[in-house]
């Protein structure tokens, strides 16, 4: 979220930091630190937190999780970004995440390969809780950094700009399961959940004020042939859609 780097950068009031969320981060660095050593072990190590340089930009850089040699190859090298995650969202999120491909995107276009061969960048997953039948899940990802220029060129604007603050992310449309029904509501975006809530931003509700209620737009009864019934408003959900759906859901209204 836009909003949300602007706001740290202004050192905006957050929320602090719980326990729950530091006994996460202690786990995912537990399971980075794991693979380093197997792969060290292994004789396949190059580097571990290492330093990414983006020399062409202001305030911008990073850590690679690991690199390492190929077993096959030994003469290419790879990065990998190590992701933690619930075990709900482990089984039921789609990988790979499109914000951990721009990074790892950024991250392969500015390392410093050292004279080997470029491996493919991989993404690898793993389930912090440790439930049984969860084994960790790798995506290797094809590059476009010419995608994400525009991204860095968008924040290094953002940046240039401050104090003014970027909008708050826009509201969402999604559909819920309600006993048999299904329910077309409309509400804040899932990156706008106050970390009170065990949710994602540090200052929703106190720097940041997003508006959190869900608006029911309509309900459709299985087995049925009609369209979206009760407190529809098809007028708007079809203006919204227009703008800001995906292509399967413009299909479906």
């Amino acid at each position: 979220c836009p909003r949300q780097v602007a706001l740290r950068l202004t050192g905006a009031k957050a929320y602090p930091i719980t326990k729950q969320q530091r006994y996460q981060w202690d786990i995912a660095e537990y399971i980075e630190e794991t693979l380093m050593r197997a792969l060290d072990v292994a004789n396949l190590l190059c580097e571990y937190q290492g330093r990414i340089d983006i020399t062409d930009r202001e305030n911008w850089g990073g850590r690679i999780d690991i690199s390492h040699f190929l077993p096959e190859a030994t003469d290419t090298l790879r990065i990998v970004e190590v992701k933690s995650t619930d075990p709900n969202s482990f089984s039921y999120v789609d990988f790979p995440k499109e914000w951990h491909v721009n990074q790892i995107t950024v991250y392969d276009h500015y390392y410093d390969y050292a004279g080997y061969k470029r491996g493919t960048p991989t993404l690898t997953y793993f389930d912090r809780s440790g439930r049984s039948g969860n084994e960790p899940k790798e995506y290797e990802v094809k590059t476009d950094f010419e995608r994400i220029r525009p991204l860095m060129d968008e924040l290094d604007a953002m940046r240039s700009a401050l104090p003014d603050l970027p909008p708050i992310l826009p509201r969402v449309l999604k559909e819920f399961k309600d006993g048999k029904d299904r329910v077309l509501k409309q509400g804040p975006a899932w990156q706008c959940k106050p970390t009170t809530k065990q949710g994602y931003c540090p200052y929703s509700g106190l720097s940041c004020h997003p508006n959190m209620s869900w608006n029911k737009w309509g309900t459709r009864h299985d087995g049925s042939w009609g369209g979206w019934t009760d407190s529809a408003n098809l007028d708007d959900v079809s203006a919204w859609a227009n703008e800001n759906a995906h292509e399967a859901l413009l299909a479906a209204l």
